[in-house]
């Protein structure tokens, strides 16, 4: 098992016997803690692990997933980190350096963020660690890192500029060349170059991103369009200038090229600006005001004035704004926030039970002792981890890329193969310059820039009809590539809601009368198993008597009077808690349990009458989802944080032989990052809180329309009909748009591309024929006409 070791924490939050306990029970799962000590008092504990089986990081997040948190120190750093070195860059920090306890690095604002345990190593030491991988860093403050983000607002503004620009420029020079002479005419030439000018200057990170892939040997398409734009525009620049022998410009070539693919990036901007404004209210669910209890007063005061240690009581219905644990009372929390369940789950201050904020106790009373707040919330690191996700997703190489590509190369051999003809074939030097400029002038038309956007807008008109909203350019061609579906079970597969599946009568006896005793008690609770019975009976007519009284017993059911009749309504444990024989029926009690669902006992003067199956009932189209998906070789894996049994039986329902329960949202999310980690193209579909952190960082993202607004903003694509057989759709559809696309980008280059001959010279000699302007304009003209046409006939297709 290799060397032990044996590192020292300083727990915050710990007060009692039971916290150790529940510490102890988490840090048992690691299967690689050997002992655990804790001085309760100080909090200060020693840990004994095998590091080969577990680190720093995993001690500490155990720490955590108890309720509890430790001492800690933050690290910010400076850092020029590439989008496939993070995953190698975190493992390294986590893995190899003990004592560090989180890391977070970001290929947005070049930063690295870790977090360490002081009592085990200090900054230095890791500063020098990370220098041994290669990095060069640069410490700063927390004050000084900047969020990502902060800068969309000005980023679409200039997206959107250049793109009106672009087409300012187009249209100017296309009227003026086959039409009329617009106003100024006289001084196009400074006009056209004003504008070309600005453009390249707004859009100058394409064409440094542009030539940095191009330079690395693996152009996409704004390789093509820096290439095309800079090099007509510094031809076109020296050519009003008469620095060159000929006089020719491009200057609407440069600027409406790079124009129209900004406005297609302002799109893809647009909606990450979007899901950032709409991740802000993720955080509103722990920001209020929250009471104090000191002594025998209880203050009322701003969250953001409480403190680890407190101690702060919450009333049935509340929202929780803290992290910590319950030292009184009991109560059931929703945590659905986190879990995707919509059952509540009992906390009870005997067991010492971890509360989190973002939830809300649905019924009871308890006080808990602060362990975490703001920042270090569990809600918050779900908010951060959604934030970064939002700015990168795993590399796609799309199809128009690799088209574009293969054609930067022959422009540029055809535009070198021209020079290089005429300057020393022939000695012309002016046509040499003239020729392979003009080649790459005509060679990346305007069109280029909507090939693809106007096909997938048209797309996801179509898509509305059919249930689904689009929110990424990519979809349609991601969906075609998926080789693995990860498939949340709550709200996904099933309907998220609990319903009453089966009654069985142990006497003879009238069903409906039997309901009626259990119903009238039942509508005293808050449970959702309860209201599932309530609404039995509702949709059955059934009549609900006169309640005489009424006891819930926390974590088992409830007990009243009806017609002077005692009544219990419960789990099997409460039946024998006032000795009522429930024999031969414990079979069918456990049979009903290991399939997922939840047996409720009835009894009735302290005989068992019956038993009630409640589960959540599964959607009929999610096995002919499935089943498709597995028909184009699709592996489908289903993600959940129910428990085992559960999430087992709706496995084998639908088909799945890979399942996962008792998942957090980090889990689902690590779930998401391993597959990736395979080169498996992973497709997420959930509809939680708890599942926004999978969706935001899986290949292709998608959201059921039922769901929370953070997990519909994080997702690429919202089902709003909540039919999971819509991606059945959706991937025929997917079929027809990039056979479209690959259409457009031909009409695209097509007029262009038969410019070539006279942008080389080939009818020179024998017409004194060149590229002239208007041949240009009218190669735009039909290239446009060409794409919005064939793009709209998606429209009528099936």
């Amino acid at each position: 098992m290799g060397a032990k070791v044996s590192e020292r924490f300083k727990i915050i939050g710990i007060d009692c016997i039971s916290c150790v306990y529940a510490i102890h029970g988490s840090l048992a799962k690691l299967k690689a803690v050997e002992d655990f000590n804790v001085d309760i008092p100080s909090g200060e504990g020693v840990v004994v692990y095998y590091e080969s089986l577990a680190s720093s990081s995993d001690i500490y997040r155990a720490i955590r997933d108890a309720g509890y948190d430790v001492y800690k120190e933050s690290l910010v750093l400076v850092i020029d980190v590439e989008i496939e070195e993070i995953p190698k860059l975190e493992n390294s920090l986590r893995r190899l350096i003990r004592g560090v306890l989180d890391c977070r690095a970001s290929p947005v604002t070049k930063t690295v963020k870790i977090l360490f345990n002081p009592y085990t190593v200090d900054r230095n030491s890791i500063l020098s660690e990370i220098r041994k991988m290669g990095f060069s860093v640069k410490e700063i403050s927390e004050e000084e890192l900047v969020e990502p983000g902060n800068y969309g607002g000005k980023e679409l503004l200039l997206k959107l500029t250049s793109f009106i620009l672009g087409l300012v420029a187009v249209g100017y020079h296309v009227i003026g060349t086959l039409f009329f002479e617009p106003p100024l005419w006289g001084s196009k030439s400074l006009i056209l170059g004003f504008i070309a000018t600005t453009v390249l200057l707004l859009n100058r990170r394409i064409l440094v991103n542009g030539f940095k892939v191009l330079f690395r040997g693996t152009p996409t398409m704004d390789s093509l369009v820096a290439l095309s734009s800079s090099i007509t525009y510094i031809f076109s620049l020296t050519s009003s200038l008469e620095f060159l022998p000929v006089h020719q410009e491009f200057f609407e070539a440069s600027a409406g090229v790079l124009g129209f693919i900004a406005f297609g990036k302002y799109l893809e901007e647009k909606l990450r600006v979007r899901a950032l404004q709409n991740l802000q209210k993720l955080l509103q669910m722990q920001q209020g005001r929250v009471r104090i209890v000191r002594g025998d007063k209880v203050e009322e005061v701003d969250v953001s004035k409480v403190e680890v240690g407190d101690v702060v009581e919450v009333k049935s219905g509340e929202r929780i704004l803290v992290d910590g644990v319950v030292v009184d009372g009991w109560g059931y929390v929703d945590e659905s926030t986190f879990t995707g369940e919509p059952i509540p789950k009992l906390k009870t201050s005997k067991n010492r039970d971890y509360v989190l904020a973002g939830t809300i106790l649905a019924s009871g009373y308890i006080k808990v002792r602060v362990t975490r707040v703001g920042k270090e919330t569990s809600l918050y690191h779900i908010y951060e981890a959604i934030k970064e996700a939002q700015f990168f997703k795993p590399s796609f190489q799309s199809f128009a890329d690799n088209i574009v590509g293969i054609l930067t190369w022959i422009v540029i051999a055809l535009s070198l193969a021209s020079f290089t003809y005429w300057l020393l074939a022939k000695g012309n030097l002016d046509m040499a310059i003239l020729s392979a400029a003009a080649v790459l002038a005509v060679a990346c038309p305007c069109p280029l820039g909507i090939a693809i956007p106007m096909v997938v807008s048209i797309a996801s008109i179509k898509a509305v009809q059919l249930g689904l909203i689009v929110r990424s350019g990519t979809v349609f061609e991601k969906i075609i590539s998926v080789d693995t579906a990860v498939l949340d079970k709550t709200g996904t597969i099933t309907f998220g809601r609990p319903e009453v599946k089966n009654l069985i009568m142990f006497i003879n006896s009238s069903k409906n009368g039997i309901m009626s005793y259990v119903c009238s008690i039942e509508k005293k609770s808050e449970h959702p198993l309860a209201k599932a019975i309530l609404r039995y009976c509702e949709d059955r007519g059934i009549e609900v008597k006169g309640l005489e009284s009424y006891e819930h017993i926390p974590g088992m059911g409830v007990v009243g009077s009806v017609e002077g009749r005692q009544i219990i309504v419960g789990s099997p444990k409460l039946l024998e808690e006032f000795d009522i024989d429930i024999g031969t029926a414990r079979g069918i009690i456990e049979k009903i349990g290991g399939e997922g669902s939840t047996p409720i006992c009835i009894a009735i003067d302290n005989k068992l009458i019956g038993l009630i199956e409640v589960s959540d009932k599964t959607k009929e189209e999610a096995i002919k989802t499935i089943e498709f998906l597995k028909s184009i070789g699709v592996k489908t894996i289903i993600a959940s944080g129910d428990s085992s049994k559960t999430v087992k039986s709706i496995a084998k329902t639908v088909g799945v032989e890979e399942a996962y329960a008792e998942l957090r949202p980090e889990d689902k999310a690590e779930l998401i990052e391993n597959l990736q980690k395979n080169k498996r193209k992973t497709m997420f579909v959930g509809d939680g809180i708890n599942d926004a952190i999978a969706i935001s960082k899986a290949f292709l993202g998608i959201a059921m329309g039922s769901g929370a607004d953070i997990s519909k903003e994080a997702g690429d694509i919202i089902i709003t009909n909540n039919r999971l057989d819509t991606i059945i759709k959706l991937y025929n559809l997917s079929k027809k748009v990039k056979r479209k696309a690959i259409e457009n980008l031909v009409w695209a280059f097509i007029y262009n591309i038969t410019l070539i001959p006279i942008a080389i010279g080939f009818l020179y000699k024998p017409l004194g024929l060149t590229l002239k302007p208007e041949f240009g304009a009218i190669a735009m003209i039909l290239s446009d006409i060409s794409v919005i046409l064939n793009s709209i006939t998606l429209l009528k297709s099936n």
